[in-house]
């Protein structure tokens, strides 16, 4: 079984999606003349500076630091501590290169896909948005049909990355940083889990805005610690890191094709640019533009990846603790990353993986809950929910590789529907404008 999900995965991710997801975002990155660089004091005032104001949520929404942090929280955790690991494993360290690479490509399509999903919501009879995806497939392309395929694989791929992923990441960095057995985090997580998701976006929201800011500088903090020790490796590692990006048979055995393959599919699991999902939760921002809610949008991505993900895959590379084809895989890995620092690091980085991973188990959870919603209608939340809680449950116990394989195979397909649609919309998105002196 294992071998079979792992072949229909290296056919969904193979040159043919790899290039569609390259092609999209370069010809976004081109049509806004780089807007990831000459932006970027837009992008910091729009984001940044925004951050020390207070912000809440109103009646009808969330606020745009609640959606940025429920985002990150969706994607953080597993996606950046376990998503790296799990890249490096597969592809070598010249995944590492591949994985910024797509990021800052996809920054673009970060925000072109907000953008249009800001652009496309309303409310509905109930009172509720109804944004994202779903949307601009149905409305702007008029291909309902479309619509429901990705409300399908979203939900699928909500269900197996968003949720067995993430729950699988918690229980294996408990157990792997306190020996806490699989069966008491399955339990203690679910019923934690459904006090949260029960109250929606709204409690996600808060979750998140507390769980994320704390917990980012925590493991900044951690992360710093281990490259001070090993200062000295740090530039042979990113000259490494280069070389056998572009290898094409790399000495450790991967090659350019196996890191571009699992660079790009692990950065899109890390910052989700271009499945369509983070358009979910932006579009229950209140009192926000199409413009400003894809900047910050393009600001997550670049929190997310090639922030976070390149100091994580430092930390891994550094320490020593990745060797070819060893017995260290995802969580593991990560955890024994920091085991330099002693007890200290492989509790503290076993402590950040999952409550991290309980975020993104929580954020993405609301994914497939509109997902359901929009498939049949508002009577399908509370047997989804249920549902949820059932999968959290089994994804402690479930072998961590099968997961990974089956989140890839979900995540791409899910990708090419929105994919399509941002390209044949492609007319309707509008960058900032560059300001010049000229009356």
């Amino acid at each position: 079984m294992s071998g079979l999900i792992n072949a229909i995965g290296g056919v969904i991710w193979g040159a043919p999606m790899l290039t569609f997801f390259l092609f999209v975002g370069i010809w976004f990155t081109l049509k806004s003349r780089f807007f990831q660089i000459r932006g970027a004091k837009k992008i910091f005032n729009t984001t940044v500076k925004t951050l020390f104001k207070k912000q809440e949520d109103t009646e009808n929404g969330i606020s745009q630091f609640g959606a940025f942090c429920s985002v990150l929280a969706a994607c953080i955790g597993t996606g950046n501590i376990v998503g790296v690991a799990t890249a490096i494993y597969s592809g070598g360290p010249g995944s590492v290169f591949w994985m910024c690479i797509s990021a800052f490509i996809s920054m673009m399509t970060a925000y072109s896909e907000n953008y249009l999903g800001i652009k496309y919501r309303f409310r509905n009879k109930y009172e509720k948005i109804s944004g994202g995806a779903f949307q601009y497939i149905e409305k702007g392309l008029n291909m309902k049909g479309l619509a429901k395929v990705y409300a399908v694989f979203c939900l699928l791929s909500t269900l197996g990355m968003g949720n067995m992923a993430q729950a699988n990441s918690v229980s294996a960095s408990l157990k792997s940083g306190f020996n806490v057995p699989t069966y008491i985090t399955a339990i203690v997580a679910v019923v934690i889990c459904f006090f949260v998701i029960r109250k929606g976006v709204k409690g996600i929201s808060r979750l998140s805005e507390f769980i994320v800011p704390l917990m980012t500088v925590s493991y900044l903090l951690l992360s710093f610690g281990v490259l001070f020790i090993f200062k000295d490796r740090i530039m042979p590692t990113i000259c490494l890191i280069f070389k056998e990006a572009f290898s094409l048979k790399a000495l450790s055995g991967f090659g350019m094709f196996k890191a571009m393959r699992y660079g790009i599919s692990r950065g899109v699991f890390s910052n989700e640019a271009g499945l369509g999902s983070s358009t979910i939760i932006h579009s229950e921002t209140d009192n926000t533009t199409p413009e400003n809610q894809g900047i910050w949008a393009m600001f997550e991505v670049f929190c997310d990846t090639v922030l976070l993900c390149s100091i994580m895959a430092l930390v891994i590379l550094v320490s020593g603790s990745f060797i070819p084809d060893g017995e260290l895989y995802g969580a593991e890995l990560s955890v024994a990353s920091y085991g330099v620092l002693g007890e200290f690091g492989k509790k503290g980085i076993a402590i950040l993986t999952a409550v991290f991973s309980f975020a993104s188990l929580t954020g993405c959870s609301f994914y497939g809950e509109k997902s359901a919603e929009y498939l049949f209608t508002h009577r399908a939340i509370k047997p989804y929910k249920a549902l949820y809680l059932i999968l959290a449950l089994i994804g402690c116990i479930v072998s961590p590789q099968i997961i990974w394989s089956i989140a890839d195979i979900f995540n791409g397909l899910m990708a090419v529907p929105n994919l399509f649609a941002l390209f044949i919309l492609r007319k309707e998105v509008e960058f900032p404008k560059h300001k010049t002196h000229l009356k």
